[in-house]
């Protein structure tokens, strides 16, 4: 579908409001996370425009200005984005073409405040346009993606070099299965070439905020229950990743005690559950638990096919041992739930294990989260060696022949777990530069 907008003067703008038509995957919360426009929330402090630089830049897109306000309060996270960009080259517009909103329907309420294309001097505001469709409840989203995620795409057309577009948009996420807990990180200007950046973020002076910076440009200024960042990043210092890090989570402790009702009553068999025959079939061809754990390890990679799903709460929360089995496909908690429950009939120690895929050699060096880990383990004991098993994986059923861990560092589901080194010569507790713990 397209809605033609004709704006002041004689300039006319499409603004393409339709993803790739496809097969909407229905969930209970689909309806209530439907995006709307309205104004900018009270809680936002404006952040002044920066003079627009005559000289155009050697980035196809000029940021103007990138201003980011965070509140955490209660057990919601607000998240104000305002960009400012101008397109000083010809692949800029092939960049805005891909202009586009992610959020997740089930946890987040999205509201746009503003979007607007000035040309010239003058300013045409695209947000009516918008409105008009949110309100007819015709406008088209790409499908839920396996991960939860849905896209609200704005592309516009008719754009040149020159122009400055203009996207204010808020986030409210209300994650349940957190425990009214906070954490984000946020980037500080990795991109380099920000003409003014802005980072500011406020909680309750009662929740135990701590905050890290990375390779930021500029120091935090820290006041009780808020910090702010507010600088220049120049063209020339792209490319390093600057991030502000945010979690009440006190200890990895209490990351641990997340998941750990999760995965116990995952891991729960059912008193006919059809699991039970293939433990007692494991259990006559060995006595030996290492051979045990193998032949479960196999069964938990060949039965049951990879497929992640996080829709709902499935993005933290495992489908129980029993539904994997019926279902025949699981992502990588849900078969470690069923690892889990074949190992517990064998009698094997064994408890879950969070990984990261991506910076798991540097968790040591995170604020406890939740969101830095991607991927699920099976930790389990047998006979005083410690073995790492992913049900994911192919081929596998000799604990011998298994390939060394390669995440750093995991977290144990268990109460009271830390950080434990997948390689033992490392040792956790080392502190990250520039934390600052403000209740």
């Amino acid at each position: 579908m397209r809605a033609a907008l004709r704006c002041a003067g004689a300039m006319t703008y499409v603004l393409r409001m339709m993803m790739a038509a496809a097969t909407m995957i229905a969930t209970p919360a689909m309806a209530d996370g439907q995006p709307t426009a309205g104004g900018t929330p009270g809680w936002v402090v404006p952040a002044g425009l920066p003079a627009l630089a005559v000289q155009v830049g050697a980035q196809p897109l000029r940021v103007v200005l990138q201003d980011q306000q965070i509140w955490f309060h209660g057990s919601t996270t607000s998240l104000y984005q305002h960009r400012v960009l101008r397109i000083d080259r010809p692949e800029g517009i092939q960049a805005m073409a891909r202009l586009a909103v992610q959020w997740r329907p089930d946890t987040d309420r999205l509201v746009l405040h503003v979007l607007r294309l000035t040309r010239g001097g003058r300013a045409n505001d695209l947000l009516p346009a918008v409105q008009a469709v949110l309100a007819q409840q015709t406008m088209r989203f790409s499908a839920v993606r396996m991960d939860g995620q849905r896209s609200l795409g704005l592309p516009i057309a008719g754009i040149a070099v020159g122009d400055v577009v203009e996207i204010a948009y808020t986030i409210e996420r209300d994650e349940p299965l957190l425990g009214g807990h906070h954490e984000m990180v946020v980037d500080a200007g990795t991109r380099g070439g920000i003409d003014r950046l802005v980072l500011t973020a406020r909680w309750d002076t009662a929740t135990p905020m701590v905050v890290t910076g990375r390779n930021l440009p500029a120091p935090l200024s820290l006041t009780r229950g808020q910090v702010r960042l507010a600088t220049v990043v120049p063209a020339g210092e792209g490319g390093v990743t600057r991030t502000v890090e945010f979690s009440d989570f006190l200890q990895w402790a209490d990351v641990a005690a997340i998941f750990t009702p999760l995965f116990a009553e995952a891991r729960r068999l059912a008193d006919d559950s059809p699991i039970r025959d293939e433990i007692a079939r494991i259990r006559m061809a060995s006595p030996d638990p290492v051979a045990r754990a193998g032949a479960a390890l196999a069964l938990a990679e060949g039965r049951v096919q990879y497929l992640y799903v996080g829709l709902g709460q499935g993005n933290l929360r495992p489908l129980s041992a029993d539904v994997v089995w019926q279902r025949g496909f699981a992502d990588c908690k849900g078969k470690a739930a069923l690892l889990l429950a074949l190992l517990d009939g064998l009698g094997i120690p064994a408890e879950p294990a969070l990984v990261a895929t991506k910076g798991g050699a540097a968790l040591d060096r995170r604020l406890p989260n939740v969101t830095g880990f991607d991927h699920v383990l099976v930790r389990a004991d047998i006979a005083g060696r410690t073995y790492w098993l992913d049900p994911t994986r192919e081929g596998d059923g000799d604990l011998a022949t298994l390939p060394p861990p390669q995440f750093g560092w995991a977290l144990p589901v268990r109460a009271g777990a830390g950080l434990e080194a997948m390689v033992p010569m490392r040792a956790a507790g080392r502190l990250a530069p520039a934390r600052v713990r403000n209740p």
